[in-house]
């Protein structure tokens, strides 16, 4: 998992929460690198989810609720910190050309990057479905970054998810309003 997944989710905590929530997280999540993470580092996938544990542990928030929070709140700093994402001027472009264009880009910067695949199934002037595939069952920040876009290009979607855990990947139908 990219360092920047990392410091970006303590960004979040620290605003939402305070820096003592996050303090005592990574105290309690007793993580090998005592949270220290460079965002251009690469890091376990089991350390981000003992932290997201540890969160939910001290706010209540469903998991699924904070990670679909951080996927929006994500959205907005990969935007603004990786220029290769601009282009798109509508919601539906930018997601068809998030598995042709931008994993491509990313890979480019980060080819250790392990990236959820994005197999587009239909798509219209208004809707996009498409499989969201990744081992990590990540779909509820998925659905967050989505929403993150929604509200960047300023139009509204609904998104339906259909989780089918023994493939690994979950169906989204995202359709503009």
């Amino acid at each position: 998992m990219r360092g920047l997944i990392f410091t970006e989710l303590f960004e979040l905590v620290e605003d939402r929460f305070g820096y003592e929530l996050l303090d005592d997280i990574i105290v309690e999540a007793n993580l090998p690198n005592d949270g220290a993470y460079a965002s251009t580092g690469n890091y376990p996938f089991s350390e981000l989810q003992t932290i997201i544990v540890k969160l939910h542990e001290h706010t209540n928030i469903p998991i699924e609720t904070l990670l679909q929070v951080f996927g929006e709140y994500l959205f907005t700093k990969l935007f603004e910190t990786h220029p290769q994402f601009d282009g798109a001027k509508r919601i539906i472009d930018f997601l068809e050309n998030v598995e042709t264009y931008i994993h491509i880009e990313v890979k480019k910067l980060y080819p250790d990057a392990e990236l959820p695949k994005f197999d587009i199934v239909a798509k219209d002037e208004n809707s996009f479905t498409f499989y969201y595939i990744s081992s990590k069952q990540l779909h509820h920040l998925a659905k967050g970054l989505i929403l993150g876009a929604s509200k960047y290009f300023n139009q509204p979607v609904t998104i339906n998810m259909k989780v089918e855990e023994e493939n690994k990947r979950t169906l989204f139908s995202v359709t503009q309003v």
